[in-house]
Protein backbone atom coordinates (compact mmCIF):
# COMPACT_ATOMS: atom_id res chain seq x y z
CA UNK A 1 0.00 0.00 0.00
CA UNK A 2 1.22 3.62 -1.03
CA UNK A 3 1.80 5.78 1.39
CA UNK A 4 -0.58 8.64 0.02
CA UNK A 5 -3.26 5.95 0.46
CA UNK A 6 -2.49 5.44 4.04
CA UNK A 7 -2.86 8.89 4.25
CA UNK A 8 -6.18 9.29 2.36
CA UNK A 9 -7.87 5.74 4.17
CA UNK A 10 -7.08 7.20 7.48
CA UNK A 11 -8.58 10.64 7.21
CA UNK A 12 -11.30 8.88 5.03
CA UNK A 13 -11.69 6.42 8.11
CA UNK A 14 -12.07 8.79 10.85
CA UNK A 15 -14.27 11.27 8.79
CA UNK A 16 -16.62 8.11 8.79
CA UNK A 17 -16.87 8.21 12.95
CA UNK A 18 -17.66 11.99 12.07
CA UNK A 19 -14.96 13.30 12.88
CA UNK A 20 -14.21 16.90 10.98
CA UNK A 21 -11.06 16.51 9.03
CA UNK A 22 -8.43 19.50 9.51
CA UNK A 23 -5.63 19.77 7.05
CA UNK A 24 -2.14 20.15 8.06
CA UNK A 25 -0.93 23.52 9.82
CA UNK A 26 1.70 25.26 9.36
CA UNK A 27 5.35 24.13 10.42
CA UNK A 28 5.56 27.55 11.67
CA UNK A 29 3.06 27.03 15.13
CA UNK A 30 0.80 30.28 14.95
CA UNK A 31 0.07 32.18 18.36
CA UNK A 32 1.99 29.51 20.33
CA UNK A 33 5.04 31.12 21.83
CA UNK A 34 5.82 27.68 23.62
CA UNK A 35 7.87 25.97 20.68
CA UNK A 36 9.82 27.03 17.15
CA UNK A 37 7.79 24.34 14.80
CA UNK A 38 4.81 22.40 14.96
CA UNK A 39 6.45 18.63 16.68
CA UNK A 40 2.82 17.20 16.99
CA UNK A 41 -0.42 16.28 15.59
CA UNK A 42 -2.06 17.89 18.62
CA UNK A 43 -0.38 21.34 18.69
CA UNK A 44 -2.95 23.18 16.27
CA UNK A 45 -5.70 21.67 18.64
CA UNK A 46 -4.53 23.37 21.86
CA UNK A 47 -7.29 25.55 21.87
CA UNK A 48 -10.00 22.78 21.66
CA UNK A 49 -8.09 20.74 24.71
CA UNK A 50 -7.67 24.14 26.68
CA UNK A 51 -11.43 24.81 26.15
CA UNK A 52 -10.73 27.68 24.32
CA UNK A 53 -12.69 26.74 21.27
CA UNK A 54 -15.83 24.21 21.47
CA UNK A 55 -17.17 24.41 17.73
CA UNK A 56 -15.66 20.93 17.28
CA UNK A 57 -15.62 17.66 19.38
CA UNK A 58 -13.81 15.29 17.13
CA UNK A 59 -10.94 15.95 14.80
CA UNK A 60 -8.42 14.33 12.68
CA UNK A 61 -5.39 15.43 10.91
CA UNK A 62 -2.45 14.46 9.26
CA UNK A 63 0.07 16.97 10.50
CA UNK A 64 3.56 18.03 9.19
CA UNK A 65 6.29 17.95 12.12
CA UNK A 66 9.65 19.04 12.90
CA UNK A 67 11.75 17.81 15.52
CA UNK A 68 15.37 17.84 15.88
CA UNK A 69 15.69 16.12 19.32
CA UNK A 70 17.23 13.36 17.85
CA UNK A 71 19.01 14.78 15.12
CA UNK A 72 22.20 12.65 16.00
CA UNK A 73 20.33 9.54 15.50
CA UNK A 74 18.90 10.10 11.58
CA UNK A 75 20.39 8.14 9.13
CA UNK A 76 21.80 5.63 11.83
CA UNK A 77 18.02 3.90 12.81
CA UNK A 78 15.18 3.01 11.03
CA UNK A 79 12.81 5.06 11.97
CA UNK A 80 13.84 8.47 13.54
CA UNK A 81 13.63 11.94 11.42
CA UNK A 82 13.76 15.90 11.44
CA UNK A 83 10.36 15.62 9.40
CA UNK A 84 7.76 13.01 9.56
CA UNK A 85 3.77 13.09 9.00
CA UNK A 86 2.02 12.48 12.10
CA UNK A 87 -1.34 11.18 11.64
CA UNK A 88 -3.82 11.49 14.18
CA UNK A 89 -7.70 11.46 15.74
CA UNK A 90 -8.73 13.60 18.60
CA UNK A 91 -11.76 13.78 21.12
CA UNK A 92 -12.29 17.14 23.08
CA UNK A 93 -15.01 15.58 25.59
CA UNK A 94 -16.25 13.53 23.91
CA UNK A 95 -15.87 10.25 23.17
CA UNK A 96 -12.75 8.48 25.78
CA UNK A 97 -10.83 5.06 25.98
CA UNK A 98 -13.35 2.66 24.60
CA UNK A 99 -14.27 4.21 21.76
CA UNK A 100 -10.66 5.23 20.55
CA UNK A 101 -9.63 1.90 21.24
CA UNK A 102 -11.98 0.42 19.11
CA UNK A 103 -11.68 2.09 15.89
CA UNK A 104 -7.51 2.53 16.45
CA UNK A 105 -8.48 -1.81 15.80
CA UNK A 106 -11.09 -1.54 13.52
CA UNK A 107 -8.61 0.64 11.57
CA UNK A 108 -5.39 -1.03 11.70
CA UNK A 109 -7.23 -4.41 11.39
CA UNK A 110 -10.34 -4.09 8.58
CA UNK A 111 -9.16 -0.71 7.00
CA UNK A 112 -4.99 -1.83 6.64
CA UNK A 113 -5.58 -5.59 7.17
CA UNK A 114 -2.63 -6.03 9.11
CA UNK A 115 -3.19 -9.64 10.16
CA UNK A 116 -4.62 -9.39 14.22
CA UNK A 117 -1.91 -11.94 15.03
CA UNK A 118 1.15 -9.50 13.92
CA UNK A 119 -0.10 -6.95 16.65
CA UNK A 120 0.77 -6.48 20.26
CA UNK A 121 -0.43 -3.93 22.80
CA UNK A 122 0.83 -2.04 25.62
CA UNK A 123 -1.75 -0.41 28.43
CA UNK A 124 -0.21 1.66 31.34
CA UNK A 125 -0.47 -0.91 34.72
CA UNK A 126 -2.66 0.61 36.41
CA UNK A 127 -5.00 1.01 33.71
CA UNK A 128 -7.50 -1.32 34.26
CA UNK A 129 -10.07 0.45 31.90
CA UNK A 130 -7.99 0.47 29.01
CA UNK A 131 -6.92 -3.14 29.69
CA UNK A 132 -10.51 -4.23 30.25
CA UNK A 133 -11.19 -2.55 26.88
CA UNK A 134 -8.84 -4.69 24.62
CA UNK A 135 -9.50 -7.58 26.76
CA UNK A 136 -13.28 -7.95 26.92
CA UNK A 137 -14.75 -5.53 24.32
CA UNK A 138 -11.86 -6.04 21.51
CA UNK A 139 -11.13 -9.51 22.53
CA UNK A 140 -7.58 -8.91 22.53
CA UNK A 141 -5.48 -12.00 23.31
CA UNK A 142 -4.24 -11.31 27.51
CA UNK A 143 -1.07 -12.91 26.36
CA UNK A 144 -0.29 -9.87 23.75
CA UNK A 145 -1.02 -7.11 26.45
CA UNK A 146 2.15 -6.08 28.01
CA UNK A 147 1.54 -3.63 31.13
CA UNK A 148 4.67 -1.07 31.20
CA UNK A 149 4.99 1.37 33.67
CA UNK A 150 4.75 5.67 33.50
CA UNK A 151 8.37 5.81 31.93
CA UNK A 152 7.09 3.96 28.76
CA UNK A 153 3.13 4.58 29.33
CA UNK A 154 1.85 7.83 30.37
CA UNK A 155 1.96 11.00 28.46
CA UNK A 156 4.01 12.91 29.62
CA UNK A 157 6.67 10.29 30.21
CA UNK A 158 6.84 9.99 34.33
CA UNK A 159 4.59 13.03 34.79
CA UNK A 160 3.46 11.89 38.11
CA UNK A 161 6.55 11.59 39.93
CA UNK A 162 8.72 14.45 37.90
CA UNK A 163 5.85 16.50 36.37
CA UNK A 164 5.50 19.14 34.83
CA UNK A 165 2.14 19.91 36.69
CA UNK A 166 -1.04 19.80 34.16
CA UNK A 167 -3.10 18.14 32.16
CA UNK A 168 -1.57 14.71 31.60
CA UNK A 169 -2.35 10.53 31.10
CA UNK A 170 -2.04 6.93 30.65
CA UNK A 171 -1.90 5.82 26.93
CA UNK A 172 -1.86 2.43 25.30
CA UNK A 173 0.46 1.71 22.12
CA UNK A 174 -0.12 -0.79 19.22
CA UNK A 175 2.76 -2.68 17.94
CA UNK A 176 3.96 -4.47 14.76
CA UNK A 177 5.44 -7.79 15.16
CA UNK A 178 8.15 -8.38 12.59
CA UNK A 179 8.59 -11.89 13.61
CA UNK A 180 10.84 -14.03 16.07
CA UNK A 181 13.38 -14.24 13.49
CA UNK A 182 14.14 -10.28 13.81
CA UNK A 183 15.59 -8.75 17.35
CA UNK A 184 17.11 -10.41 20.18
CA UNK A 185 15.48 -13.98 19.74
CA UNK A 186 14.94 -13.96 23.45
CA UNK A 187 11.69 -16.49 23.81
CA UNK A 188 10.15 -13.72 26.76
CA UNK A 189 10.57 -10.74 23.81
CA UNK A 190 7.67 -8.23 23.80
CA UNK A 191 7.29 -4.74 23.02
CA UNK A 192 8.97 -3.80 26.48
CA UNK A 193 12.39 -4.98 24.37
CA UNK A 194 14.03 -2.93 22.46
CA UNK A 195 15.50 -5.23 19.99
CA UNK A 196 13.62 -3.60 17.40
CA UNK A 197 11.56 -7.20 16.72
CA UNK A 198 8.52 -4.58 17.66
CA UNK A 199 7.82 -1.45 16.01
CA UNK A 200 5.27 1.00 17.59
CA UNK A 201 3.11 2.20 14.77
CA UNK A 202 0.32 4.21 17.29
CA UNK A 203 -0.10 5.59 20.30
CA UNK A 204 -3.47 6.52 21.66
CA UNK A 205 -3.30 9.01 24.68
CA UNK A 206 -6.06 9.42 27.23
CA UNK A 207 -5.89 12.97 28.58
CA UNK A 208 -8.18 12.35 32.06
CA UNK A 209 -5.98 14.06 34.83
CA UNK A 210 -4.72 17.40 36.39
CA UNK A 211 -1.08 16.72 38.04
CA UNK A 212 -0.47 19.05 40.48
CA UNK A 213 1.85 19.02 43.72
CA UNK A 214 -0.25 19.31 46.90
CA UNK A 215 1.27 19.30 50.44
CA UNK A 216 4.75 18.58 48.56
CA UNK A 217 3.14 15.39 47.05
CA UNK A 218 2.24 15.01 43.33
CA UNK A 219 -1.40 13.68 43.04
CA UNK A 220 -3.23 13.37 39.62
CA UNK A 221 -6.96 14.95 39.54
CA UNK A 222 -9.78 13.73 37.13
CA UNK A 223 -10.38 16.40 34.45
CA UNK A 224 -13.98 17.78 33.91
CA UNK A 225 -13.35 16.83 31.05
CA UNK A 226 -11.61 13.84 29.10
CA UNK A 227 -9.94 13.99 25.68
CA UNK A 228 -8.15 11.74 23.52
CA UNK A 229 -5.01 12.81 21.57
CA UNK A 230 -3.11 9.62 19.08
CA UNK A 231 -0.54 9.85 16.92
CA UNK A 232 0.62 7.17 13.93
CA UNK A 233 3.96 8.48 12.43
CA UNK A 234 3.02 7.95 8.47
CA UNK A 235 6.56 7.12 7.61
CA UNK A 236 6.49 4.36 10.54
CA UNK A 237 3.14 2.55 9.07
CA UNK A 238 3.95 3.01 5.68
CA UNK A 239 7.35 0.96 6.14
CA UNK A 240 4.63 -1.90 8.09
CA UNK A 241 2.34 -2.45 4.99
CA UNK A 242 5.27 -1.74 2.45
CA UNK A 243 7.16 -4.55 4.54
CA UNK A 244 10.53 -3.26 4.79
CA UNK A 245 11.90 -2.22 8.17
CA UNK A 246 13.46 0.95 7.41
CA UNK A 247 11.55 3.82 6.48
CA UNK A 248 14.20 4.95 4.03
CA UNK A 249 12.96 2.08 1.93
CA UNK A 250 9.11 3.30 1.52
CA UNK A 251 8.10 4.85 -1.76
CA UNK A 252 8.17 8.51 -1.06
CA UNK A 253 12.03 7.96 0.51
CA UNK A 254 13.09 5.67 -1.99
CA UNK A 255 13.30 8.07 -5.14
CA UNK A 256 14.81 10.60 -3.23
CA UNK A 257 17.51 7.80 -1.72
CA UNK A 258 18.09 7.14 -5.51
CA UNK A 259 19.01 10.81 -6.20
CA UNK A 260 21.31 10.84 -3.31
CA UNK A 261 23.30 7.61 -4.73
CA UNK A 262 23.53 9.35 -8.43
CA UNK A 263 25.15 11.91 -6.50
CA UNK A 264 27.32 9.81 -4.90
CA UNK A 265 30.58 8.23 -6.04
CA UNK A 266 32.21 5.08 -5.01
CA UNK A 267 29.43 4.58 -2.18
CA UNK A 268 29.38 1.54 -0.22
CA UNK A 269 27.26 0.10 2.65
CA UNK A 270 28.95 2.14 4.89
CA UNK A 271 27.67 5.29 3.54
CA UNK A 272 23.75 4.53 3.57
CA UNK A 273 24.01 6.17 7.33
CA UNK A 274 24.79 9.41 5.56
CA UNK A 275 22.83 8.97 2.17
CA UNK A 276 19.93 8.46 4.89
CA UNK A 277 20.42 11.20 6.89
CA UNK A 278 21.09 13.29 3.73
CA UNK A 279 16.96 12.41 2.57
CA UNK A 280 15.67 13.42 5.81
CA UNK A 281 17.35 16.40 6.13
CA UNK A 282 16.28 17.59 2.74
CA UNK A 283 12.82 16.80 2.99
CA UNK A 284 13.17 19.13 6.78
CA UNK A 285 14.53 21.72 5.31
CA UNK A 286 12.16 21.57 1.77
CA UNK A 287 9.07 21.74 3.91
CA UNK A 288 10.84 24.42 6.01
CA UNK A 289 11.35 26.75 3.42
CA UNK A 290 8.13 26.15 1.91
CA UNK A 291 6.31 27.46 5.36
CA UNK A 292 8.27 30.66 5.51
CA UNK A 293 11.58 29.55 7.66
CA UNK A 294 15.06 30.98 6.37
CA UNK A 295 18.03 30.58 7.54
CA UNK A 296 19.77 32.32 9.96
CA UNK A 297 21.24 32.66 13.09
CA UNK A 298 18.35 33.08 15.20
CA UNK A 299 15.87 30.73 16.29
CA UNK A 300 13.78 29.08 13.36
CA UNK A 301 16.28 30.40 11.10
CA UNK A 302 19.30 28.89 12.90
CA UNK A 303 17.46 25.36 12.97
CA UNK A 304 17.14 24.80 8.90
CA UNK A 305 20.57 26.48 8.64
CA UNK A 306 22.13 24.05 11.22
CA UNK A 307 19.87 20.93 9.38
CA UNK A 308 21.13 22.22 5.91
CA UNK A 309 25.17 22.44 7.29
CA UNK A 310 24.71 19.24 9.05
CA UNK A 311 23.15 17.32 5.54
CA UNK A 312 26.37 19.14 3.45
CA UNK A 313 28.72 17.51 6.12
CA UNK A 314 27.13 14.31 5.48
CA UNK A 315 27.53 15.11 1.77
CA UNK A 316 31.11 15.79 2.23
CA UNK A 317 31.78 12.50 3.90
CA UNK A 318 30.21 10.92 1.09
CA UNK A 319 32.78 12.95 -1.36
CA UNK A 320 30.75 15.68 -2.72
CA UNK A 321 32.60 18.48 -2.39
CA UNK A 322 29.83 21.11 -4.84
CA UNK A 323 26.69 22.19 -3.97
CA UNK A 324 23.76 19.63 -3.93
CA UNK A 325 21.23 19.79 -1.29
CA UNK A 326 19.13 22.02 -3.90
CA UNK A 327 19.43 19.26 -6.74
CA UNK A 328 17.36 16.92 -4.75
CA UNK A 329 14.67 19.46 -4.05
CA UNK A 330 12.35 18.95 -7.40
CA UNK A 331 12.69 15.14 -6.29
CA UNK A 332 10.87 15.93 -2.83
CA UNK A 333 8.66 18.24 -4.37
CA UNK A 334 7.61 16.04 -6.87
CA UNK A 335 7.18 13.35 -4.46
CA UNK A 336 4.97 15.06 -1.90
CA UNK A 337 3.43 16.93 -4.15
CA UNK A 338 0.41 15.47 -4.62
CA UNK A 339 -0.44 15.49 -0.54
CA UNK A 340 1.38 18.95 -0.24
CA UNK A 341 0.41 20.96 -3.98
CA UNK A 342 1.51 24.15 -2.73
CA UNK A 343 5.27 23.19 -2.53
CA UNK A 344 4.89 22.91 -6.64
CA UNK A 345 5.17 26.88 -7.23
CA UNK A 346 7.53 27.21 -4.42
CA UNK A 347 9.65 25.02 -5.77
CA UNK A 348 12.59 27.01 -7.40
CA UNK A 349 12.29 29.65 -4.45
CA UNK A 350 13.29 27.02 -1.98
CA UNK A 351 16.20 25.52 -4.35
CA UNK A 352 17.85 29.01 -4.94
CA UNK A 353 17.78 29.61 -1.17
CA UNK A 354 19.16 26.42 -0.28
CA UNK A 355 21.87 26.65 -2.97
CA UNK A 356 22.95 30.16 -1.35
CA UNK A 357 23.32 28.63 1.87
CA UNK A 358 25.41 25.90 0.55
CA UNK A 359 27.63 28.14 -0.87
CA UNK A 360 27.94 30.21 2.00
CA UNK A 361 28.83 27.04 4.14
CA UNK A 362 31.12 25.80 1.65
Amino acid sequence: MKTDDVRTKFLDFFRSKAHKVFPSDSLVPKDDPTVLFTSAGMNQFKPYFLGMRKDVSRACSCQKCLRTDDLEKVGKTPAHHTFFEMLGNFSFGDYFKQEAIIWAWEFVTEVLKIPPEKIWVSVYKDDKEAYEVWKDKVKFPEDRIVLLGEDKNFWPANALTQGPDGPCGPCSEIFYDWGEGFGCGKKDCSPACDCGRFVEVWNLVFTQYNRREKQGKPVLEPLPSKNIDTGMGLERIASVMQGVMTNFEIDIFRPIVNEIHALCKNKTDKDRFHINAIADHVRAITFAIGDGVYPSNEDRGYVVRKIIRKASWHGYKLGIRDEFLYRIVPVVVNVMKSAYPELEKKRENIAQIIKAEEERFL
